[in-house]
Protein backbone atom coordinates (compact mmCIF):
# COMPACT_ATOMS: atom_id res chain seq x y z
CA UNK A 1 0.00 0.00 0.00
CA UNK A 2 1.04 3.80 -0.60
CA UNK A 3 1.21 7.01 1.74
CA UNK A 4 -2.13 7.92 2.20
CA UNK A 5 -3.05 11.75 0.20
CA UNK A 6 -5.60 13.97 1.95
CA UNK A 7 -7.82 15.72 -0.79
CA UNK A 8 -10.24 18.56 0.77
CA UNK A 9 -12.70 19.91 -0.96
CA UNK A 10 -15.16 22.79 -0.82
CA UNK A 11 -19.39 22.04 -0.38
CA UNK A 12 -21.64 25.10 -1.94
CA UNK A 13 -22.30 26.40 1.76
CA UNK A 14 -19.47 28.24 2.84
CA UNK A 15 -20.37 27.52 6.21
CA UNK A 16 -19.79 24.02 6.39
CA UNK A 17 -16.17 23.28 7.43
CA UNK A 18 -14.19 21.15 4.57
CA UNK A 19 -13.92 17.67 4.09
CA UNK A 20 -11.42 15.75 3.64
CA UNK A 21 -11.28 12.09 2.19
CA UNK A 22 -8.33 10.09 2.65
CA UNK A 23 -6.66 7.60 -0.02
CA UNK A 24 -4.71 5.16 -0.11
CA UNK A 25 -1.93 4.90 -2.67
CA UNK A 26 -2.71 2.21 -5.83
CA UNK A 27 -0.39 1.28 -9.13
CA UNK A 28 -1.82 3.62 -11.94
CA UNK A 29 -0.25 5.49 -14.83
CA UNK A 30 1.19 9.24 -14.10
CA UNK A 31 -1.46 11.36 -13.85
CA UNK A 32 -4.16 9.02 -13.44
CA UNK A 33 -7.76 10.63 -13.88
CA UNK A 34 -10.10 9.33 -11.05
CA UNK A 35 -13.72 10.38 -10.37
CA UNK A 36 -14.95 10.02 -6.92
CA UNK A 37 -18.67 9.85 -6.18
CA UNK A 38 -19.19 11.69 -2.80
CA UNK A 39 -22.29 11.50 -0.53
CA UNK A 40 -22.89 15.03 -0.84
CA UNK A 41 -25.81 16.78 -2.80
CA UNK A 42 -23.95 19.70 -3.44
CA UNK A 43 -20.48 21.03 -3.76
CA UNK A 44 -18.47 22.53 -6.40
CA UNK A 45 -16.81 20.09 -8.89
CA UNK A 46 -13.27 20.94 -8.74
CA UNK A 47 -10.12 18.66 -10.23
CA UNK A 48 -7.12 18.65 -7.98
CA UNK A 49 -3.65 17.42 -8.10
CA UNK A 50 -1.09 15.58 -5.33
CA UNK A 51 1.83 13.50 -6.36
CA UNK A 52 1.13 11.90 -8.94
CA UNK A 53 -2.72 11.75 -9.19
CA UNK A 54 -5.27 13.73 -10.56
CA UNK A 55 -8.98 13.82 -9.02
CA UNK A 56 -11.44 15.31 -10.34
CA UNK A 57 -14.40 15.41 -7.56
CA UNK A 58 -18.31 15.72 -9.08
CA UNK A 59 -21.72 16.62 -6.94
CA UNK A 60 -23.75 12.54 -6.55
CA UNK A 61 -26.92 14.43 -7.94
CA UNK A 62 -25.59 14.63 -11.17
CA UNK A 63 -23.84 11.01 -11.15
CA UNK A 64 -26.14 8.56 -9.92
CA UNK A 65 -25.45 5.74 -7.50
CA UNK A 66 -23.50 2.54 -9.42
CA UNK A 67 -26.25 0.51 -9.04
CA UNK A 68 -28.67 3.10 -10.54
CA UNK A 69 -26.22 3.13 -13.65
CA UNK A 70 -26.16 -0.32 -13.75
CA UNK A 71 -29.66 -0.10 -14.25
CA UNK A 72 -29.93 2.71 -16.68
CA UNK A 73 -26.90 0.94 -19.03
CA UNK A 74 -28.72 -2.67 -18.54
CA UNK A 75 -31.64 -1.10 -19.74
CA UNK A 76 -30.02 0.51 -22.39
CA UNK A 77 -28.26 -2.82 -23.77
CA UNK A 78 -31.58 -4.39 -23.69
CA UNK A 79 -33.67 -1.98 -25.75
CA UNK A 80 -31.79 -2.65 -29.23
CA UNK A 81 -31.17 -6.64 -28.38
CA UNK A 82 -35.12 -6.52 -28.13
CA UNK A 83 -35.50 -4.55 -31.12
CA UNK A 84 -32.86 -7.16 -33.07
CA UNK A 85 -34.97 -10.21 -31.64
CA UNK A 86 -38.09 -8.72 -32.48
CA UNK A 87 -36.88 -7.70 -36.08
CA UNK A 88 -35.55 -11.38 -36.95
CA UNK A 89 -38.11 -13.40 -35.60
CA UNK A 90 -41.07 -11.33 -37.62
CA UNK A 91 -38.35 -11.33 -40.49
CA UNK A 92 -38.51 -15.03 -40.45
CA UNK A 93 -42.07 -16.07 -40.04
CA UNK A 94 -42.22 -13.73 -42.94
CA UNK A 95 -39.34 -15.14 -44.87
CA UNK A 96 -41.02 -19.19 -44.33
CA UNK A 97 -44.76 -18.04 -43.61
CA UNK A 98 -46.21 -15.01 -45.37
CA UNK A 99 -43.62 -14.23 -48.74
CA UNK A 100 -45.10 -14.50 -52.10
CA UNK A 101 -42.74 -18.08 -52.48
CA UNK A 102 -43.95 -19.43 -48.68
CA UNK A 103 -45.89 -22.30 -51.12
CA UNK A 104 -42.75 -23.64 -52.51
CA UNK A 105 -40.96 -25.92 -50.21
CA UNK A 106 -37.86 -25.92 -49.44
CA UNK A 107 -35.31 -25.51 -45.80
CA UNK A 108 -36.81 -23.45 -43.30
CA UNK A 109 -33.54 -22.60 -42.10
CA UNK A 110 -31.98 -21.74 -45.11
CA UNK A 111 -34.90 -20.00 -45.98
CA UNK A 112 -34.87 -17.98 -42.57
CA UNK A 113 -30.96 -17.62 -42.75
CA UNK A 114 -29.97 -16.68 -46.28
CA UNK A 115 -26.18 -16.62 -44.91
CA UNK A 116 -26.47 -20.37 -44.80
CA UNK A 117 -26.49 -20.79 -48.30
CA UNK A 118 -23.38 -18.66 -49.00
CA UNK A 119 -21.68 -20.82 -46.25
CA UNK A 120 -22.16 -23.77 -48.17
CA UNK A 121 -21.13 -22.14 -51.37
CA UNK A 122 -17.72 -20.62 -49.91
CA UNK A 123 -17.14 -24.50 -48.40
CA UNK A 124 -17.49 -25.92 -51.33
CA UNK A 125 -20.73 -27.55 -50.64
CA UNK A 126 -23.62 -26.08 -52.34
CA UNK A 127 -24.18 -28.53 -54.99
CA UNK A 128 -24.29 -31.66 -52.07
CA UNK A 129 -26.62 -29.73 -50.36
CA UNK A 130 -29.02 -28.74 -53.06
CA UNK A 131 -29.00 -32.59 -54.42
CA UNK A 132 -30.25 -33.43 -50.57
CA UNK A 133 -33.05 -30.76 -50.81
CA UNK A 134 -34.11 -31.79 -54.38
CA UNK A 135 -34.62 -35.28 -53.04
CA UNK A 136 -36.46 -33.77 -50.14
CA UNK A 137 -38.30 -31.16 -51.52
CA UNK A 138 -38.77 -32.18 -55.01
CA UNK A 139 -37.92 -30.88 -58.31
CA UNK A 140 -38.38 -26.95 -57.25
CA UNK A 141 -36.87 -26.02 -53.86
CA UNK A 142 -37.35 -23.04 -52.35
CA UNK A 143 -33.78 -22.54 -50.54
CA UNK A 144 -33.72 -18.48 -49.80
CA UNK A 145 -36.08 -16.15 -49.10
CA UNK A 146 -36.63 -15.19 -52.77
CA UNK A 147 -33.92 -17.79 -54.69
CA UNK A 148 -35.16 -21.24 -56.18
CA UNK A 149 -33.29 -24.52 -57.70
CA UNK A 150 -34.66 -25.92 -60.43
CA UNK A 151 -34.25 -29.25 -62.00
CA UNK A 152 -36.44 -29.52 -64.90
CA UNK A 153 -36.28 -29.28 -68.14
CA UNK A 154 -38.70 -26.29 -69.06
CA UNK A 155 -36.25 -24.32 -66.93
CA UNK A 156 -34.25 -24.08 -69.98
CA UNK A 157 -36.62 -22.29 -72.70
CA UNK A 158 -38.97 -20.44 -69.72
CA UNK A 159 -35.77 -18.74 -68.33
CA UNK A 160 -33.08 -18.79 -70.59
CA UNK A 161 -34.49 -19.63 -74.26
CA UNK A 162 -35.63 -16.97 -76.85
CA UNK A 163 -39.66 -16.06 -77.64
CA UNK A 164 -39.40 -13.47 -74.07
CA UNK A 165 -37.67 -10.91 -72.64
CA UNK A 166 -34.21 -11.65 -71.42
CA UNK A 167 -34.15 -12.13 -67.32
CA UNK A 168 -31.87 -9.94 -65.86
CA UNK A 169 -28.76 -11.89 -64.23
CA UNK A 170 -27.83 -12.51 -60.74
CA UNK A 171 -24.66 -11.53 -60.63
CA UNK A 172 -21.92 -10.20 -57.61
CA UNK A 173 -20.74 -6.53 -57.58
CA UNK A 174 -17.75 -8.24 -58.01
CA UNK A 175 -17.91 -9.14 -61.68
CA UNK A 176 -17.20 -7.21 -64.76
CA UNK A 177 -20.14 -5.22 -66.67
CA UNK A 178 -17.78 -5.49 -69.34
CA UNK A 179 -17.49 -8.87 -71.00
CA UNK A 180 -19.98 -10.90 -72.75
CA UNK A 181 -21.23 -12.63 -69.13
CA UNK A 182 -22.15 -9.83 -67.14
CA UNK A 183 -23.07 -7.29 -69.96
CA UNK A 184 -26.48 -5.79 -70.14
CA UNK A 185 -28.41 -6.68 -73.37
CA UNK A 186 -27.33 -3.98 -75.91
CA UNK A 187 -23.57 -4.24 -74.65
CA UNK A 188 -23.68 -8.37 -74.93
CA UNK A 189 -25.21 -8.33 -78.54
CA UNK A 190 -22.32 -5.77 -79.30
CA UNK A 191 -19.53 -8.21 -77.54
CA UNK A 192 -21.35 -11.26 -79.42
CA UNK A 193 -21.33 -9.56 -82.65
CA UNK A 194 -17.37 -9.04 -82.53
CA UNK A 195 -16.46 -12.08 -81.21
CA UNK A 196 -18.66 -14.29 -83.87
CA UNK A 197 -16.22 -14.25 -86.44
CA UNK A 198 -13.31 -15.94 -84.43
CA UNK A 199 -15.48 -18.43 -83.15
CA UNK A 200 -17.63 -19.43 -86.98
CA UNK A 201 -16.67 -22.58 -88.67
CA UNK A 202 -14.20 -20.61 -90.71
CA UNK A 203 -12.26 -18.99 -87.48
CA UNK A 204 -12.07 -22.63 -86.13
CA UNK A 205 -10.52 -23.73 -89.23
CA UNK A 206 -8.48 -20.93 -89.55
CA UNK A 207 -7.21 -21.54 -86.04
CA UNK A 208 -6.80 -25.37 -86.77
CA UNK A 209 -2.75 -25.30 -86.93
CA UNK A 210 -2.74 -23.79 -83.85
CA UNK A 211 -4.74 -26.03 -81.84
CA UNK A 212 -3.35 -28.78 -83.50
CA UNK A 213 0.73 -27.37 -82.82
CA UNK A 214 -0.43 -27.57 -79.18
CA UNK A 215 -1.65 -30.88 -79.13
CA UNK A 216 1.50 -32.39 -80.78
CA UNK A 217 3.31 -30.70 -78.17
CA UNK A 218 1.11 -32.50 -75.65
CA UNK A 219 1.27 -35.65 -76.88
CA UNK A 220 5.01 -35.50 -77.24
CA UNK A 221 5.55 -34.68 -73.73
CA UNK A 222 3.17 -37.53 -72.78
CA UNK A 223 5.09 -39.93 -74.46
CA UNK A 224 8.19 -38.92 -72.90
CA UNK A 225 6.77 -39.72 -69.38
CA UNK A 226 5.12 -43.24 -70.75
CA UNK A 227 8.78 -44.26 -71.91
CA UNK A 228 10.13 -43.00 -68.49
CA UNK A 229 7.23 -45.37 -66.78
CA UNK A 230 6.08 -43.08 -64.35
CA UNK A 231 2.83 -42.24 -63.11
CA UNK A 232 1.77 -38.36 -64.31
CA UNK A 233 -1.05 -35.97 -63.41
CA UNK A 234 -3.36 -35.66 -66.44
CA UNK A 235 -5.16 -32.47 -64.73
CA UNK A 236 -1.68 -30.74 -64.85
CA UNK A 237 -1.08 -31.28 -68.45
CA UNK A 238 -4.55 -30.65 -69.81
CA UNK A 239 -4.55 -27.43 -67.77
CA UNK A 240 -0.77 -26.39 -69.17
CA UNK A 241 -2.27 -27.57 -72.80
CA UNK A 242 -5.83 -25.47 -72.97
CA UNK A 243 -4.03 -22.41 -71.08
CA UNK A 244 -1.69 -22.72 -73.73
CA UNK A 245 -3.85 -22.07 -76.47
CA UNK A 246 -6.35 -20.04 -75.33
CA UNK A 247 -4.12 -17.67 -74.32
CA UNK A 248 -2.20 -17.79 -77.61
CA UNK A 249 -5.41 -17.35 -79.37
CA UNK A 250 -6.39 -14.33 -77.30
CA UNK A 251 -2.96 -12.67 -76.64
CA UNK A 252 -0.68 -14.00 -79.53
CA UNK A 253 1.44 -15.96 -77.66
CA UNK A 254 1.41 -19.02 -74.70
CA UNK A 255 1.92 -19.25 -71.09
CA UNK A 256 4.77 -21.76 -72.02
CA UNK A 257 2.74 -24.19 -70.19
CA UNK A 258 3.68 -27.24 -72.28
CA UNK A 259 7.40 -26.23 -72.88
CA UNK A 260 8.52 -25.44 -69.21
CA UNK A 261 6.05 -27.93 -67.84
CA UNK A 262 4.89 -25.70 -64.87
CA UNK A 263 2.33 -23.16 -64.33
CA UNK A 264 2.62 -20.04 -65.27
CA UNK A 265 2.09 -17.95 -61.79
CA UNK A 266 -1.30 -15.95 -63.98
CA UNK A 267 -2.67 -19.54 -63.96
CA UNK A 268 -2.30 -19.38 -60.41
CA UNK A 269 -4.17 -15.98 -59.82
CA UNK A 270 -6.81 -17.49 -62.24
CA UNK A 271 -7.42 -20.72 -59.49
CA UNK A 272 -8.12 -18.51 -57.00
CA UNK A 273 -9.77 -15.91 -58.60
CA UNK A 274 -12.31 -18.40 -59.30
CA UNK A 275 -12.66 -20.02 -55.74
CA UNK A 276 -13.17 -16.74 -54.57
CA UNK A 277 -16.74 -15.58 -56.37
CA UNK A 278 -18.81 -17.49 -53.68
CA UNK A 279 -17.36 -14.70 -51.21
CA UNK A 280 -18.22 -11.88 -53.19
CA UNK A 281 -21.55 -12.73 -53.48
CA UNK A 282 -21.65 -13.11 -49.74
CA UNK A 283 -20.52 -9.31 -49.47
CA UNK A 284 -23.32 -8.53 -51.88
CA UNK A 285 -26.33 -10.10 -49.80
CA UNK A 286 -24.50 -8.09 -46.27
CA UNK A 287 -23.26 -5.14 -47.47
CA UNK A 288 -23.52 -3.13 -44.16
CA UNK A 289 -21.97 -5.91 -42.27
CA UNK A 290 -19.10 -5.19 -44.67
CA UNK A 291 -18.97 -2.09 -44.42
CA UNK A 292 -18.09 -1.96 -40.75
CA UNK A 293 -15.60 -4.57 -41.38
CA UNK A 294 -14.13 -2.28 -43.80
CA UNK A 295 -14.26 0.50 -41.32
CA UNK A 296 -12.83 -1.81 -38.66
CA UNK A 297 -10.43 -4.03 -40.39
CA UNK A 298 -9.60 -1.29 -43.69
CA UNK A 299 -6.74 -3.83 -44.64
CA UNK A 300 -7.78 -7.05 -43.92
CA UNK A 301 -11.97 -7.58 -44.02
CA UNK A 302 -11.57 -8.73 -47.01
CA UNK A 303 -8.96 -12.38 -47.22
CA UNK A 304 -5.56 -10.47 -48.73
CA UNK A 305 -5.11 -13.77 -51.21
CA UNK A 306 -8.66 -13.18 -52.56
CA UNK A 307 -8.02 -9.13 -53.15
CA UNK A 308 -4.22 -9.90 -54.32
CA UNK A 309 -5.46 -12.90 -56.96
CA UNK A 310 -8.47 -10.31 -58.51
CA UNK A 311 -5.46 -7.52 -58.95
CA UNK A 312 -2.81 -9.58 -60.37
CA UNK A 313 -5.36 -11.46 -62.98
CA UNK A 314 -6.29 -7.89 -63.87
CA UNK A 315 -2.88 -6.71 -63.85
CA UNK A 316 -1.67 -9.54 -66.10
CA UNK A 317 -4.52 -9.14 -68.74
CA UNK A 318 -3.93 -5.00 -68.67
CA UNK A 319 -0.10 -6.07 -69.98
CA UNK A 320 -0.84 -8.94 -72.26
CA UNK A 321 -3.86 -6.85 -74.32
CA UNK A 322 -1.03 -3.84 -73.93
CA UNK A 323 1.82 -6.11 -75.67
CA UNK A 324 -0.49 -7.04 -78.37
CA UNK A 325 -1.87 -4.00 -79.19
CA UNK A 326 1.46 -2.45 -80.00
CA UNK A 327 2.06 -5.10 -82.33
CA UNK A 328 -1.02 -5.45 -83.70
CA UNK A 329 -0.11 -5.65 -87.32
CA UNK A 330 2.09 -8.63 -87.35
CA UNK A 331 -0.96 -10.31 -86.46
CA UNK A 332 -4.31 -10.50 -88.20
CA UNK A 333 -4.65 -14.66 -88.06
CA UNK A 334 -8.65 -14.68 -87.33
CA UNK A 335 -7.72 -15.40 -83.23
CA UNK A 336 -9.73 -14.01 -80.79
CA UNK A 337 -8.43 -10.75 -80.11
CA UNK A 338 -8.13 -9.57 -83.77
CA UNK A 339 -11.42 -10.97 -84.05
CA UNK A 340 -12.51 -7.92 -81.74
CA UNK A 341 -9.90 -5.57 -82.96
CA UNK A 342 -12.10 -5.74 -86.21
CA UNK A 343 -14.47 -3.20 -84.46
CA UNK A 344 -12.16 -0.82 -83.97
CA UNK A 345 -13.19 2.76 -85.80
CA UNK A 346 -16.79 1.39 -85.83
CA UNK A 347 -20.04 1.94 -84.02
CA UNK A 348 -19.58 -1.09 -82.15
CA UNK A 349 -16.45 -0.53 -81.59
CA UNK A 350 -14.69 -2.12 -78.31
CA UNK A 351 -13.10 -0.11 -75.43
CA UNK A 352 -9.51 -1.21 -73.78
CA UNK A 353 -11.87 -1.67 -70.63
CA UNK A 354 -14.09 -3.73 -73.12
CA UNK A 355 -11.11 -5.59 -74.84
CA UNK A 356 -9.63 -6.40 -70.94
CA UNK A 357 -12.51 -7.54 -69.74
CA UNK A 358 -13.80 -10.51 -72.38
CA UNK A 359 -10.13 -10.69 -72.77
CA UNK A 360 -10.26 -11.90 -68.85
CA UNK A 361 -13.51 -14.16 -69.02
CA UNK A 362 -12.52 -15.85 -72.55
CA UNK A 363 -8.93 -17.01 -70.56
CA UNK A 364 -10.70 -18.50 -68.22
CA UNK A 365 -13.91 -20.00 -69.83
CA UNK A 366 -11.73 -21.37 -72.65
CA UNK A 367 -9.45 -22.89 -70.31
CA UNK A 368 -10.60 -24.02 -67.11
CA UNK A 369 -13.95 -26.02 -68.67
CA UNK A 370 -12.33 -27.80 -70.95
CA UNK A 371 -9.44 -28.94 -68.74
CA UNK A 372 -12.10 -29.86 -66.51
CA UNK A 373 -13.93 -31.54 -68.77
CA UNK A 374 -11.04 -33.53 -69.81
CA UNK A 375 -9.96 -34.57 -66.70
CA UNK A 376 -13.43 -36.36 -66.30
CA UNK A 377 -13.65 -37.82 -69.09
CA UNK A 378 -10.24 -39.44 -68.60
CA UNK A 379 -11.51 -40.41 -64.82
CA UNK A 380 -14.45 -42.22 -65.62
CA UNK A 381 -12.99 -43.73 -68.90
CA UNK A 382 -10.51 -45.55 -66.61
CA UNK A 383 -13.16 -46.41 -64.19
CA UNK A 384 -15.24 -48.13 -67.14
CA UNK A 385 -12.66 -50.79 -68.64
CA UNK A 386 -15.32 -51.71 -71.20
CA UNK A 387 -16.19 -47.86 -72.23
CA UNK A 388 -12.96 -47.40 -72.45
CA UNK A 389 -11.76 -50.46 -74.51
CA UNK A 390 -14.89 -49.73 -76.44
CA UNK A 391 -13.55 -45.90 -77.51
CA UNK A 392 -9.98 -46.74 -77.82
CA UNK A 393 -11.51 -49.19 -80.39
CA UNK A 394 -13.58 -46.41 -82.61
CA UNK A 395 -10.65 -43.78 -82.15
CA UNK A 396 -7.92 -46.76 -83.72
CA UNK A 397 -10.10 -48.69 -86.31
CA UNK A 398 -11.51 -44.65 -87.34
CA UNK A 399 -8.13 -43.33 -88.61
CA UNK A 400 -5.30 -45.32 -90.74
CA UNK A 401 -2.74 -42.69 -89.96
CA UNK A 402 -2.53 -39.98 -86.57
CA UNK A 403 -2.14 -37.13 -89.53
CA UNK A 404 -6.49 -37.93 -90.19
CA UNK A 405 -6.95 -37.32 -86.85
CA UNK A 406 -8.27 -33.25 -87.58
CA UNK A 407 -11.53 -31.16 -86.49
CA UNK A 408 -13.40 -32.05 -89.34
CA UNK A 409 -12.90 -35.63 -89.12
CA UNK A 410 -12.83 -36.41 -84.80
CA UNK A 411 -16.73 -34.14 -85.67
CA UNK A 412 -17.86 -36.52 -87.89
CA UNK A 413 -16.65 -39.87 -87.68
CA UNK A 414 -17.09 -40.85 -84.14
CA UNK A 415 -20.16 -41.74 -82.60
CA UNK A 416 -19.32 -43.73 -79.78
CA UNK A 417 -17.13 -40.62 -78.30
CA UNK A 418 -20.21 -37.96 -78.94
CA UNK A 419 -22.06 -40.54 -76.44
CA UNK A 420 -19.21 -40.50 -74.13
CA UNK A 421 -18.70 -36.60 -74.20
CA UNK A 422 -22.99 -36.21 -73.84
CA UNK A 423 -22.62 -38.54 -70.47
CA UNK A 424 -19.57 -37.00 -69.20
CA UNK A 425 -21.06 -33.54 -69.67
CA UNK A 426 -24.09 -34.90 -67.40
CA UNK A 427 -22.52 -36.59 -65.10
CA UNK A 428 -19.53 -34.31 -64.62
CA UNK A 429 -20.56 -30.83 -66.10
CA UNK A 430 -17.59 -28.33 -66.18
CA UNK A 431 -19.75 -25.65 -64.61
CA UNK A 432 -21.28 -26.87 -61.15
CA UNK A 433 -23.99 -24.48 -60.65
CA UNK A 434 -26.52 -22.70 -62.45
CA UNK A 435 -26.50 -18.81 -64.08
CA UNK A 436 -28.68 -17.26 -61.89
CA UNK A 437 -31.80 -14.93 -63.11
CA UNK A 438 -34.50 -13.23 -62.24
CA UNK A 439 -37.71 -12.82 -62.73
CA UNK A 440 -39.45 -9.86 -63.97
CA UNK A 441 -43.13 -11.59 -64.94
CA UNK A 442 -44.81 -14.04 -63.16
CA UNK A 443 -43.67 -17.47 -64.64
CA UNK A 444 -44.90 -21.22 -63.75
CA UNK A 445 -42.55 -23.82 -63.95
CA UNK A 446 -42.56 -27.57 -61.98
CA UNK A 447 -46.43 -26.95 -61.32
CA UNK A 448 -45.58 -23.69 -59.33
CA UNK A 449 -46.45 -20.04 -59.53
CA UNK A 450 -43.42 -17.99 -59.57
CA UNK A 451 -43.65 -14.49 -58.80
CA UNK A 452 -41.77 -11.58 -59.90
CA UNK A 453 -37.98 -11.00 -58.42
CA UNK A 454 -37.38 -14.08 -58.10
CA UNK A 455 -33.84 -15.21 -58.23
CA UNK A 456 -33.71 -19.19 -59.68
CA UNK A 457 -31.17 -21.17 -61.92
CA UNK A 458 -30.60 -24.79 -62.78
CA UNK A 459 -27.64 -26.12 -61.06
CA UNK A 460 -26.85 -28.62 -64.03
CA UNK A 461 -24.95 -31.10 -61.72
CA UNK A 462 -27.91 -31.93 -59.41
CA UNK A 463 -30.03 -31.49 -62.10
CA UNK A 464 -28.04 -33.99 -64.21
CA UNK A 465 -27.22 -36.43 -61.35
CA UNK A 466 -30.93 -36.59 -60.08
CA UNK A 467 -33.03 -40.07 -60.07
CA UNK A 468 -36.17 -38.01 -61.55
CA UNK A 469 -34.35 -36.73 -65.00
CA UNK A 470 -32.31 -39.93 -65.43
CA UNK A 471 -31.87 -44.09 -65.18
CA UNK A 472 -29.53 -45.07 -62.08
CA UNK A 473 -27.92 -41.09 -62.54
CA UNK A 474 -24.57 -41.38 -60.54
CA UNK A 475 -23.95 -44.46 -62.96
CA UNK A 476 -21.14 -43.68 -66.20
CA UNK A 477 -22.34 -45.58 -68.94
CA UNK A 478 -22.65 -43.73 -72.52
CA UNK A 479 -25.04 -46.35 -73.97
CA UNK A 480 -27.93 -43.92 -72.38
CA UNK A 481 -27.33 -41.28 -75.06
CA UNK A 482 -26.70 -43.71 -78.45
CA UNK A 483 -30.20 -43.87 -80.62
CA UNK A 484 -31.08 -47.23 -79.88
CA UNK A 485 -31.67 -45.92 -75.83
CA UNK A 486 -33.73 -43.29 -77.10
CA UNK A 487 -36.11 -45.61 -79.51
CA UNK A 488 -36.32 -49.03 -78.00
CA UNK A 489 -38.53 -49.05 -74.50
CA UNK A 490 -37.21 -52.03 -73.53
CA UNK A 491 -34.18 -49.78 -72.90
CA UNK A 492 -33.61 -49.31 -69.04
CA UNK A 493 -32.85 -45.27 -70.43
CA UNK A 494 -35.80 -45.01 -72.58
CA UNK A 495 -37.72 -42.40 -70.12
CA UNK A 496 -34.26 -40.29 -69.10
CA UNK A 497 -34.89 -36.62 -69.47
CA UNK A 498 -32.20 -36.00 -71.94
CA UNK A 499 -33.43 -32.62 -72.61
CA UNK A 500 -32.49 -31.28 -69.58
CA UNK A 501 -28.97 -31.60 -70.35
CA UNK A 502 -27.79 -28.72 -72.06
CA UNK A 503 -23.73 -28.06 -71.91
CA UNK A 504 -23.68 -24.69 -73.05
CA UNK A 505 -27.14 -23.37 -72.25
CA UNK A 506 -29.88 -22.20 -74.11
CA UNK A 507 -30.94 -19.47 -75.95
CA UNK A 508 -29.57 -15.64 -77.07
CA UNK A 509 -26.92 -15.79 -74.07
CA UNK A 510 -25.86 -19.67 -74.71
CA UNK A 511 -21.99 -20.05 -74.86
CA UNK A 512 -20.43 -18.44 -78.13
CA UNK A 513 -17.29 -20.89 -77.42
CA UNK A 514 -18.99 -24.18 -77.83
CA UNK A 515 -17.74 -24.68 -81.20
CA UNK A 516 -13.68 -24.31 -80.19
CA UNK A 517 -14.78 -26.25 -77.12
CA UNK A 518 -15.81 -29.59 -78.94
CA UNK A 519 -13.02 -29.29 -81.45
CA UNK A 520 -10.78 -29.27 -78.50
CA UNK A 521 -12.20 -32.25 -76.78
CA UNK A 522 -12.53 -34.73 -79.54
CA UNK A 523 -8.83 -33.55 -80.45
CA UNK A 524 -7.29 -34.06 -77.61
CA UNK A 525 -9.32 -36.94 -76.68
CA UNK A 526 -8.76 -39.28 -80.24
CA UNK A 527 -4.95 -37.97 -80.44
CA UNK A 528 -4.30 -39.21 -76.49
CA UNK A 529 -6.39 -42.81 -76.99
CA UNK A 530 -5.18 -42.92 -80.78
CA UNK A 531 -1.54 -42.98 -78.82
CA UNK A 532 -1.88 -44.73 -75.72
CA UNK A 533 -3.42 -47.03 -73.53
CA UNK A 534 -4.80 -45.37 -69.84
CA UNK A 535 -4.48 -46.76 -66.49
CA UNK A 536 -5.48 -44.90 -63.19
CA UNK A 537 -3.21 -45.22 -60.31
CA UNK A 538 -4.93 -46.15 -56.93
CA UNK A 539 -4.41 -42.76 -55.10
CA UNK A 540 -6.82 -41.45 -57.60
CA UNK A 541 -9.75 -43.80 -57.45
CA UNK A 542 -11.86 -41.63 -55.33
CA UNK A 543 -10.63 -38.52 -57.44
CA UNK A 544 -14.52 -37.80 -58.28
CA UNK A 545 -14.85 -36.68 -54.61
CA UNK A 546 -14.75 -32.97 -54.37
CA UNK A 547 -15.65 -29.87 -53.92
CA UNK A 548 -17.05 -26.96 -55.93
CA UNK A 549 -16.50 -23.14 -56.52
CA UNK A 550 -18.67 -22.28 -59.85
CA UNK A 551 -16.24 -25.37 -61.40
CA UNK A 552 -14.90 -27.97 -59.87
CA UNK A 553 -11.63 -27.96 -57.63
CA UNK A 554 -9.90 -31.12 -58.87
CA UNK A 555 -7.36 -32.87 -57.07
CA UNK A 556 -4.26 -34.72 -59.07
CA UNK A 557 -5.67 -37.34 -61.38
CA UNK A 558 -2.61 -39.68 -61.58
CA UNK A 559 -2.30 -42.13 -64.57
CA UNK A 560 0.17 -44.50 -66.15
CA UNK A 561 0.40 -44.16 -69.88
CA UNK A 562 1.79 -46.99 -72.08
CA UNK A 563 2.62 -46.58 -75.98
CA UNK A 564 0.18 -48.07 -77.97
CA UNK A 565 1.67 -50.89 -79.56
CA UNK A 566 3.29 -52.27 -75.67
CA UNK A 567 6.11 -49.79 -75.91
CA UNK A 568 6.74 -47.75 -73.03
Amino acid sequence: MGSAVHVCYTTCDEQAPCAQLELHQFPAPPRAFLQLVLPDSSFNPRVFCTNSFRFALFPSSRFPPFHTRARIMLTLLLYPIAALILYITTTTIRSIYLHPQAHIPGPKTWIAFPILRHISAIRGRIHLDLCRFHATYGPVVRYGPDTLSIITEEVWPKVYGHGHRQLPKVQPSASNPRDILSANDEDHARYRKALLPAFSARGLQAQEPLIIGYVDKLIHRLREIAESGAATDMVKWYNLTTFDIIGDLIFGESFGGLDNSEYHHWVVTIFRTIKSRPFFFLMDEYPIVFRVLRLLMPRGFVPDAVMQSRQAHKTHTQEAIAKRLENAAAYNRNDLMDSMLHTRGGKNELSDLELEGNANLLLVAGSETVATFLSGTTYWLCQSPEVLDRLTGEVRSAFKTESEITIRNVSANLPYMDACINEIFRIYPPVVTGMERRTVDPVHIGGYHIPPGTELSIPQAVAYTSSRNFHNPHSFDPARWLPESKTDPSSPYFNDNRDVVQQFSVGPRNCIGSNLAFAEIRLILARLLWNFDLTLCDQSQRWSEQRAYVVWEKGGLMCRLTVRGGGG
